[in-house]
């Protein structure tokens, strides 16, 4: 948690200003997905055993299993938005 002393709150669980990254080329989009899909799996998280195990990731829609809550968009669709 980290300490933020406003009117509505003390604290806070996320940074309000998260740094941003470009995802420049496809390869490191990938590498990207793969570190945010394998993050619960770490020993020191201990969230999931595999990283379609966890809820809250897209590593499941990944695989092909679906998108439980209907909010992933595949990157090829994002190419299209994009262009």
């Amino acid at each position: 948690m980290l300490y933020v002393g406003l009117k509505d709150r003390n604290y806070q669980v996320w940074k309000c200003n998260s740094m941003s990254i470009d995802l420049i080329t496809e390869k490191f989009f990938k590498q990207k997905l793969e570190y945010v899909h394998n993050n619960p799996c770490q020993s020191h998280r201990n969230l999931a055993e595999h990283p379609t195990e966890y809820g809250y990731s897209t590593a499941s829609y990944c695989d092909g299993m679906g998108d439980e809550f209907g909010l992933v968009i595949h990157m090829e669709e994002l190419r299209c938005i994009n262009s």
